[in-house]
């Protein structure tokens, strides 16, 4: 099969419907400040290499990210820790791709989107390797913090190089192309490495998926578009200082943290209550939970049609009512509900993400690679956070004050999606976690 035919099967079948939303007003000073934010769009009409190069972007980035997710109860039983220290591998990622965001917006204003991402992505597929061999739990915490430093300049600068390069024709299809791959992405980490590592230990399982990674980012760097943007003439804070004066923007920070901090929650700790005393599920049995991502798929490429049809708030209102109903479900002692419960998570969190991050991508027409940074801050402080917050839950009262947790955040979020200041009428999908 031809290199061409690859790249036509993958813009195939990521492609997505999704729309654009009005800009923010500015005050004339402001606007003009920001305006000096923005790149000269390179010429040209984006391609399959540049489809590819998102897809492989989504893939990498959240399979790394997310893959030791599945592997918690293994590791925190070879290593004698606490389900709160183990997760503080997924947390850290997170964390450290939360600081990351903001200088890797910077540097790529200076260097250009591609360049910035090529340095990323070649960071990145040299630790995905190196990190699963430290000796130690610290040494592995540390090693993935600096791991989620290096995969912060991917999905801080998709998003801006596809607005950037391509045609207005054709962002749908890509931005559409860049969801489905991050879902596959955090879908495939998750499942894949836990059979790999019953046979061969969670190590080599991490090691082997990093090297697979490490090859996506090698094609990635080589499909990425030549060219840079011009050098901004006004510094990054004054521009933060407007979008952080942008009360419907800080509303939809504030949702990202909440609704993915409460699913990475579930998913931290979820295998330890079914591993355990009355399920005694094997850990790949337990792994198959992931298999609600497609459910999350599906809903992330539907969000832009159902905004489209019954309003943002709507869609946002109910993918936090999905999610606290799961949570609710996931309290009964069957294991049907369970799973119920964690796919009405799961979906919930990516429509809600979708409209979220796609509002703050489309709203921001001035300064939006700081924009996006500022939201992709929220989003991984939140999954870091309320991820290692929710192992003191599972410490003082198990699965119940867990699903009490998520219940608190999906009501906190939802609370903002009912403000005035997130009113909008149409909303484009972007990335999954």
């Amino acid at each position: 099969m031809s290199r061409w035919m690859v790249l036509h099967w993958i813009h195939q079948f990521f492609g997505s419907n999704v729309d654009s939303m009005p800009a923010t007003h500015l005050t004339e000073k402001e606007t003009r400040a920001a305006t000096a934010l923005q790149p000269t769009p390179p010429t040209g009409n984006p391609d399959r290499r540049l489809s590819a190069a998102l897809w492989c972007a989504g893939v990498a980035t959240f399979a790394l990210m997310y893959a030791p997710q599945g592997l918690l109860t293994q590791i925190g039983h070879d290593a004698s820790v606490s389900p709160a220290q183990a997760s503080l591998l997924v947390s850290a990622a997170t964390l450290g791709l939360a600081l990351s965001v903001l200088p890797w917006a910077r540097f790529s204003d200076r260097v250009g989107r591609p360049t910035a991402m090529r340095y990323a992505a070649a960071t990145a597929g040299l630790l995905a390797v190196a990190v699963p061999w430290l000796p130690t739990f610290d040494a592995l915490v540390a090693g993935r913090f600096v791991q989620g430093v290096a995969l912060g300049g991917l999905p801080a600068l998709a998003m801006t190089l596809l607005h950037e390069v391509a045609a207005p024709a054709r962002t749908a299809a890509l931005a559409g192309s860049y969801v489905a791959a991050t879902s596959l992405g955090g879908l495939s980490g998750r499942l894949l490495v836990v059979p790999v590592a019953d046979h061969l230990g969670w190590r080599p399982a991490l090691a082997i998926l990093g090297v697979g990674l490490a090859i996506l980012m090698a094609i990635l760097i080589a499909l990425l578009p030549a060219g840079r943007g011009r050098r901004v003439a006004v510094p990054s804070t004054g521009i933060l200082a407007i979008h952080l004066r942008d009360t419907r923007l800080l509303a939809l920070f504030g949702i990202a943290a909440l609704l993915v901090g409460g699913m990475v929650a579930v998913f931290n700790y979820l295998p330890f209550r079914l591993e355990a005393a009355p399920y005694h599920l094997a850990p790949t049995v337990v792994s198959l939970i992931f298999l609600a991502y497609l459910a999350g798929t599906a809903g992330s490429r539907a969000a832009g049609w159902v905004v489209g049809r019954f309003g943002h708030r709507t869609v946002l209102v109910s993918a936090c009512a999905f999610m606290a109903g799961g949570t609710m479900l996931s309290v009964a002692g069957s294991l049907v509900l369970i799973l119920l419960g964690v796919a009405a998570i799961t979906g919930g969190l990516f429509v809600g993400h979708a409209v979220a991050s796609g509002m703050v991508g489309a709203h921001a027409t001035t300064g939006r690679a700081q924009a996006t940074a500022l939201y992709n801050v929220s989003y991984y402080a939140g999954s870091s956070l309320f991820g290692w917050v929710g192992g003191i839950a599972w410490a003082n009262g198990q699965w119940f004050y867990v699903a009490v947790l998520v219940l608190v955040l999906t009501v906190l979020a939802l609370v903002l999606a009912l403000l005035p200041s997130t009113t909008a009428r149409r909303v484009v999908a972007v990335e999954s976690c």
